[in-house]
């Protein structure tokens, strides 16, 4: 269950492809995974024993014999007799994190994804809920002129105009933070360098619902969102843009649909960056809003505890862009 909503979010089911084992080299961290849950294990080309055990023993230790893979060995292991399991290559090791990039963690891996704390980050949450707290009340206002049922989708006006283009602009800071945030460097970012934190964030698996208008269908702001037309493929952004810089002939572009997704857009870029960590803070805001689907990943892709005499390699990882 979610910290950010008592209702259930939900995750895809897992995809043929992360079914399927992960070859496991020495060296590597890996994962386990079964219907007793996820475990993280180091493999010497010997011998895998699992992070987090201070004095591993035959339940959490398995040692490859001549002529065996490590599949037969961890098969001796009591946790997995009779179970089926699956192996993946963990991404990062144990205590090592993307910078402002959410996943789940290896001992929660179908929660709602998990943001890591580092220096800074908690002022720069708090500073980005305020805003949402400042565009929500607008949202809010229009509200009350306007219902928002299907039929009103379409309304366009000066106040809407207005909140597309302050919750616009701030998504722009949220892409550019985590952009920054990885040391990606150009003279001037744009879409084409934005739409590169879809693989890194998932953020087209991200659906958000208005708690207080239940009867709105899911929201998934970025959705379709592709490299090849970055700026097109993000159709509320695409108005933004139109009647950012020229209302007289875009006006209509303005309407309350957009002003809802745009919106919804940085609350996804909330969840994706900093998970359910701090938002209980905000109570007003998180009954506000609820994500009713969040991005399921495989278990490789997960962020692993920093278990004692594993995390010599810890600490903030580049996202190779």
């Amino acid at each position: 269950m979610s910290a950010i909503t008592t209702r259930r979010t939900r995750q895809r089911p897992p995809a043929p492809d992360e079914q399927v084992d992960h070859e496991i080299k020495p060296g590597d961290y890996f994962g386990t995974t079964s219907s007793k849950g996820g475990q993280v294990w180091y493999f010497d080309g010997s011998k895998a024993v699992r992070a987090g055990v201070p004095n591993p023993d035959y339940r959490s230790m398995a040692t490859v014999e001549p002529g065996e893979t490590l599949r037969d060995a961890l098969a001796r292991v009591p946790m997995f007799a009779s179970e089926t399991f699956i192996l993946h290559r963990m991404v990062l090791p144990p205590g090592a994190y993307y910078p402002r990039i959410a996943r789940p963690v290896d001992q929660h891996p179908d929660d709602v994804p998990s943001g890591r704390w580092e220096p800074g980050s908690a002022d720069v949450l708090v500073g980005t809920l305020n805003q949402v707290r400042s565009l929500v009340g607008m949202l809010d206002a229009i509200f009350q002129a306007v219902h928002p049922s299907a039929a009103n989708m379409s309304c366009f006006g000066s106040a809407t105009r207005n909140l597309i283009i302050l919750a616009c602009t701030e998504c722009e800071a949220q892409w550019r933070g985590v952009l920054l945030a990885h040391s990606y460097s150009a003279a001037r970012l744009k879409t084409d360098d934005y739409v590169k934190l879809m693989p890194a964030m998932r953020l087209g698996e991200y659906q958000v619902k208005l708690q207080h208008f239940p009867w709105l269908p899911a929201i998934a702001p970025y959705s379709g969102w592709e490299a090849s037309a970055p700026t097109q493929t993000l159709p509320w952004y695409d108005d933004y843009n139109a009647v950012k810089h020229d209302r007289e002939a875009s006006f209509e572009r303005a309407t309350l649909e957009n002003a809802i997704s745009s919106v919804a857009a940085v609350w996804v870029m909330i969840a994706a960056q900093f998970g359910v960590h701090g938002v209980r803070e905000f109570d007003d805001l998180s009954r506000y809003f609820h994500l009713a689907s969040v991005p399921r990943w495989r278990y490789s892709d997960a962020y692993t505890y920093g278990y004692d005499g594993f995390n010599s390699e810890a600490g903030a990882r580049k996202y190779p862009f």
